[in-house]
């Protein structure tokens, strides 16, 4: 069975990571590994055995705590019944220990909250970035205020360097799905661009799937990002897909919680992304 696997700090801005989570997994037929990390410091006038006690002790208040956060969570959804695991973490790496569980559960993808509260709060973009860069899957990043829908739709933003291959992904990930696929292209002045209906043929030839294209102009104001913004404002998915380059990650001021200045629909959608 396929495993999703959903990170949590336990504060009220991952709810919405959760209950995408669930709505993914329901479609997917996909079991939920649900990842809380948190980490103790020993004082140093403590001796082992003392905090080996503390551990204990506070190991089982933290899962009881993340299993009411749970209930409180669940009991508002009805059937069918949620099928999860609690896979709970104690190391002060949050990054390296979501991508552990990752590999120790087989999951398929990681789906998380952005712009959350708790602890967290000050490097929540930090932490979002740091885990698309490093994840060997795909990760799903959930706005906090994200108010859960039926996903139908996805809207693979390309550069279209290599949309043949990345589509596939796609395509892949939504297998056994009845989803929308809509490709969209920022199309810069001096670009000549094959006509949008000549490309949904070659890549419905290609992939035996339907695939509609929405090209955009780029303007002369906006950042790439923005123009994506203004796009997608207009598409309206239900989750937008990135294939982004590590080493020039555009989605910052996205996932980032000290942006300068707001984008209208991007930070109001779930957003996929593969790495290149």
């Amino acid at each position: 069975m396929e495993k999703i696997l959903v990170a949590t700090d336990l504060s009220a801005g991952s709810t919405s990571a959760i209950h995408f989570a669930y709505k993914l997994s329901q479609l997917k037929g996909a079991t939920l590994i649900i990842v809380h990390v948190y980490h103790l410091l020993k004082p140093k006038s403590w001796r082992p055995h003392r905090f080996e006690n503390y551990r204990q002790v506070r190991r089982d208040f933290i899962l009881t705590k993340l299993n009411k956060f749970l209930d409180r969570i669940f009991s508002n959804i009805e059937a069918p019944a949620v099928n999860f695991e609690i896979d709970l973490q104690m190391n002060p790496n949050t990054v390296t220990t979501i991508l552990r569980c990752v590999s120790k559960h087989k999951c398929t993808c990681i789906c998380h909250g952005i712009q959350g509260g708790g602890r967290l709060k000050k490097t929540i973009g930090a932490t979002a970035n740091k885990l698309i860069a490093k994840s060997p899957v795909p990760v799903i990043s959930v706005p906090s205020f994200y108010k859960t829908k039926t996903i139908y739709s996805i809207c693979y933003a390309s550069d279209m360097t290599n949309y043949q291959k990345e589509i596939k992904k796609i395509v892949e990930f939504v297998k056994t799905l009845n989803f929308e696929i809509k490709l969209l292209h920022i199309v810069s002045p001096r670009e000549i661009m094959l006509k949008a209906t000549l490309l949904e043929a070659r890549l419905f030839k290609r992939i035996g799937v339907a695939v509609k294209v929405k090209y955009a102009l780029r303007t002369s104001t906006n950042t790439l990002i923005e123009d994506i913004d203004l796009a997608v404002r207009k598409i309206r998915p239900s989750l937008v897909v990135f294939f982004i380059n590590k080493s020039k990650h555009y989605l910052n001021p996205i996932l980032s919680a000290s942006t300068i200045y707001e984008l209208s629909r991007l930070r109001k959608i779930p957003i996929l992304t593969y790495k290149k």
